[in-house]
């Protein structure tokens, strides 16, 4: 062989002997040593929901129960100037301090969706009770379970009350009416007896701001009678729209609600046969339009209560009807064009009340042709939020059979401090 063919001989060799060496190489990770499959990695976390990261990765803060305190305080200098209080009083006009009422509040959390209240109420007791001085009685004590959240306005909410909680209506109307100038026109003529009463009851707020519906079942006496032995109880319902709730305008606070109550009062005299004490109709309902924007408050209320009474005689029954018409507004003129404007107000407010309808068997002197009426003009000064003075005339006259008309009139300095 000659010294050519062997140097061919030796390159075709060489380049044979190269084709496995570079396919290992087109194979390799990073190097020129043969390929060597990787270790499988160690599998990474889930990585979280952009929405849920963060509050998943911080802990739930442990819940701690918590309360807090606020009082509201309310009273007035009378002078009762009228003729029947000074034929009672040597001829000279009456006049005294009063402490109406002073609100102590506790509310709180004890679990999550699991709240309380307690109010107690410092009132004067009547004559006949053995202590005429100012004494300490309940208001509101219950226990209230939220469940039902709303994660936004257009969503559904409710919560349940037991224990001495609002009736349907008196605590609902307070929104609009000054309730430390006087009482709202539905407990001041007992269309309801109090604002407060021992039952059970829940409301259910109804999306997007259109208002809520609330439903209650209680003994029916009211919160002064807590010793009711009367084995009936009172359902009632109150149907709530905000038609313009909304909007950003001063009817936004605008509410129409009507409202129903069914209930029966053990009778006072046993009916024979058979020997029991019956139960006897005391229902009522009424319509109200309010509105609670402190510029422009104001509330239109229309209210009947049906009673039943025995006729002693012959145990028949019979219905006593009393119907109510009120109105009242409250104005801070001032407010209209700058909202920190000088808080100087007027509150005007008339009632019409009849207390007997087609009645039979009316208490006292009462009769089908007795009218009723209220007036209160006040003017008043916010010292604070919720922390006012006032001046107020009330006056009260009622009609006789006879034509007689008795009158009562009244000139107040009023005040309420709320901290």
């Amino acid at each position: 062989m000659t010294r050519t063919s062997l140097r061919t001989l030796t390159i075709v060799l060489a380049s044979l002997a190269s084709v496995p060496l570079a396919a290992q190489q087109t194979n390799d990770i990073g190097g020129s040593t043969p390929y060597v499959a990787p270790a499988a990695k160690p599998a990474e976390p889930k990585t979280p929901d952009s929405s849920t990261a963060k509050k998943d990765s911080m802990p739930k803060p442990e819940f701690k129960p918590s309360w807090n305190f606020s009082t509201w305080i309310f009273g007035a200098y009378n002078y009762v100037t009228d003729s029947n209080t000074k034929a009672a009083n040597s001829g000279q006009a009456f006049s005294k301090f009063t402490v109406d009422r002073a609100y102590l509040t506790f509310r709180g959390q004890v679990a999550p969706d699991w709240g309380f209240r307690v109010t107690t109420d410092v009132v004067q007791l009547g004559a006949g009770s053995g202590y005429n001085g100012l004494t300490i009685r309940l208001k509101y004590a219950w226990m209230q379970w939220d469940y039902l959240h709303a994660t936004d306005p257009n969503d559904w909410s409710a919560w349940a009350r037991i224990g001495q909680i609002t009736t349907i209506e008196i605590d609902d109307e307070e929104r609009f009416w000054p309730r430390w100038i006087q009482k709202t026109a539905l407990e001041y003529w007992a269309i309801q007896p109090n604002s407060s009463d021992l039952g059970a009851g829940t409301q259910i707020n109804l999306p997007s701001k259109w208002g809520n519906v609330y439903f209650l079942l209680d003994n029916g006496s009211g919160y002064s009678n807590a010793t009711d032995v009367d084995r009936y109880k009172d359902a009632s319902v109150r149907l709530s729209l905000w038609p313009l709730g909304r909007s950003d305008g001063i009817f936004r606070t605008l509410e129409l609600n009507g409202w129903y109550q069914a209930g029966r009062t053990q009778a006072g005299i046993v009916t024979s046969p058979p020997n029991i004490k019956p139960g006897l109709e005391n229902n009522a309902y009424g319509v109200f339009l309010g509105n609670a924007d402190p510029r422009f408050q104001f509330g239109i209320d229309w209210a009947s209560r049906i009673q039943q009474v025995i006729n002693p005689a012959d145990s028949t029954r019979h219905q006593n009807t009393a119907s109510l018409f009120a109105g009242f507004v409250v104005i801070r003129p001032f407010l209209f064009s700058d909202p920190k404007g000088t808080p100087l107000g007027i509150i005007l407010r008339y009632d019409n009340y009849t207390p007997y309808n087609n009645a039979y068997f009316p208490p006292g002197a009462l009769t089908t042709s007795t009218k009723q009426n209220l007036f209160i003009a006040t003017l008043f000064w916010d010292v604070a939020k919720q922390s006012s003075l006032g001046i107020s005339y009330q006056g009260q006259t009622q009609s006789s059979p006879s034509g007689a008309v008795y009158e009562k009139t009244m000139y107040q300095l009023n005040y309420q401090v709320t901290f």
